[in-house]
């Protein structure tokens, strides 16, 4: 796909999982597909984004790259 919309992909999962899917979106990504990705996990957001954008009540209230 060229967009993939993703919410809390790695939520609830085991490890092995988790990593499986962080690897899967990489690998999407390096491939040209752009991911949105929403998440609580900020270690997940930094690994897996080039720009991330931190919302509160609906609203950026940040973003950087």
């Amino acid at each position: 796909p060229e967009i993939l919309f993703l919410d809390e992909p790695t939520t609830g999962l085991d490890v092995q999982s988790s990593r499986q899917i962080r690897g899967l979106v990489k690998k999407l990504n390096r491939e040209g597909t752009t991911v949105f990705l929403t998440t609580h996990y900020i270690e997940e957001a930094d690994q897996l984004c080039q720009r991330i954008a931190i919302i509160d009540r609906g609203k950026i209230i940040t973003a950087d790259t």
